[in-house]
């Protein structure tokens, strides 16, 4: 027996397609939405790995610097505080690291067994009550000497103590090609105070001397590139000479006494324009 199908047969029959689509597609398209806006958004928790257990990541809480060069929240500088957080992974989220390759991003899918002590971590939650961890973007590994306590060229080289003048480095500011500029520049110039031999920043002294303790424990570093990679050379204090550009990261509350100190080249008054 032949069955005539009515528009009321084929309304339900596209309605029926329509639900069984949107069932089947739906899901798809509102995770790759999310995994999108994950990829776009702003972490809601940066961090630095302490330790590992398992599915549980005990991180030190950071945050991005004011010193960030604007270019995203990828690109910050990261400052440690002392809290601590415990997070907890699942077999849903998602961890990945970021790379570049022939002009684009790519990411590359990691576990936890990837993860190391120091990892600088970007977290996003999956849900307002911030307990599911969606997805962990690993940011590199966090240095904490990125940023000295102290810069100073070494005034006086003492057995157990320097005397350094105290200074601050200045970001060279871009020339705008415009007359006005020009104008500006003729009747105020700005001369550098000095710079150091790496010829990125400007290096200006100021009228303040301290004295800075050198114990036992004080590591003395000197860092070069070979080969595309940064590489530490240790020193001792008979190494130190005046005019010596120093970093230096301090052992106690006081900032008495140097826990690290960084050569970074030798001032030279003469710096080129």
């Amino acid at each position: 027996m032949k069955i005539t199908k009515t528009p009321k047969v084929n309304t339900c029959l596209m309605l029926l397609l329509t639900f069984v689509t949107a069932v089947l597609f739906l899901p798809w398209n509102i995770s790759h939405a999310q995994s999108n806006s994950t990829q776009n958004s702003q972490p809601d928790l940066i961090g630095v790995v302490k330790s590992l257990s398992g599915s549980k990541i005990t991180i030190y809480i950071a945050k991005l610097s004011s010193q960030s060069d604007g270019r995203g929240f990828g690109r910050g500088r990261i400052e440690l505080t002392s809290k601590t957080q415990t997070i907890t992974v699942s077999s849903k989220t998602s961890i990945v690291t970021r790379s570049f390759q022939n002009d684009q991003v790519v990411e590359k899918k990691l576990s936890t067994k990837d993860l190391k002590a120091n990892n600088i971590l970007y977290i996003w939650y999956a849900d307002s009550k911030k307990k599911t961890i969606s997805k962990i973007l690993v940011q590199g590994t966090y240095d904490p000497y990125q940023t000295p306590e102290l810069i100073g060229v070494i005034k006086k080289v003492e057995s157990s103590k320097i005397t350094i003048t105290v200074a601050t480095i200045e970001r060279p500011q871009q020339r705008l090609n415009t007359s006005n500029n020009q104008s500006q520049q003729k009747t105020n110039p700005q001369p550098p105070q000095g710079r150091f031999n790496r010829g990125m920043m400007n290096l200006k002294l100021s009228s303040q001397t301290k004295t800075i303790a050198i114990s036992k424990s004080t590591e003395i570093v000197t860092r070069s590139f070979q080969n595309g990679q940064m590489t530490e050379k240790k020193l001792t204090v008979k190494d130190l000479k005046a005019n010596n550009i120093v970093y230096i990261w301090y052992s106690d509350s006081k900032k008495t006494t140097a826990k690290r100190i960084m050569v970074m080249g030798t001032y030279s008054q003469n710096s080129s324009k």
